[in-house]
C-alpha cells in the first residue's frame, strides 16, 4: 500500500491519497506521519481519497484494530474531521463500519463521513467549516 499526503486544499486542511492494496499497516502508517508532521493540528479537516485502494484483504476485525489505533491517538486527533472517499460499495461498507465504531468510542472526538463521490466529500466538509464558522458568529 502506498500514500500521499499533500497540506492545503479547497476546502480540506489535507488530503490523503491511498493507491494499492490496503494493510492495516500501510493506513497506520498515513495516519502516524500526518499526526507527526508539523502542519497538522487537532480539529482538521481531511479529505481521504481511496478510490484507488483494493480493500478485499480486509476484514470487519481488522476495523476494530483501526479503531483501537486511532483510540492510541485520540489526544492528537481531536476534533478532527475526515471525508473518506471509497471507490465501490463493499469499500463503503467496511469505511461506515469503522465511522460507527468511531461514533460510539468514549474517547474519540472526530467526525467521518462516508462517500463515493469526491464532490460530495469536499460539499460535506464544506458544510462543517461552515456550521464551525457561524457557531463562532453566535
Amino acid at each position: 500500500m502506498e500514500y500521499e499526503i499533500t497540506w492545503g486544499g479547497d476546502p480540506e486542511d489535507a488530503r490523503v491519497t491511498t493507491w494499492g492494496t490496503a494493510t492495516l499497516e500501510g493506513l497506520d502508517a498515513w495516519v502516524q506521519e500526518g499526526l507527526s508532521d508539523p502542519h497538522y493540528r487537532p480539529g482538521m479537516h481531511v479529505l481521504i481519497d481511496h478510490r484507488q485502494l483494493d480493500w478485499s484483504n480486509l476484514s470487519p476485525a481488522n476495523v476494530h484494530e483501526r479503531i483501537e489505533h486511532f483510540a492510541r491517538a485520540a489526544g492528537r486527533l481531536d476534533s478532527a474531521r475526515a471525508a473518506v472517499v471509497m471507490r465501490a460499495p463493499v469499500d463503503f461498507g467496511l469505511a461506515r463500519m469503522e465511522q460507527a465504531y468511531i461514533d460510539l468510542h468514549p474517547t474519540l472526538k472526530i467526525e467521518i463521513g462516508v462517500f463515493l463521490s469526491i464532490e460530495d466529500a469536499r460539499d460535506w466538509l464544506r458544510e462543517r467549516i461552515a456550521a464551525d464558522a457561524s457557531s463562532l458568529i453566535s
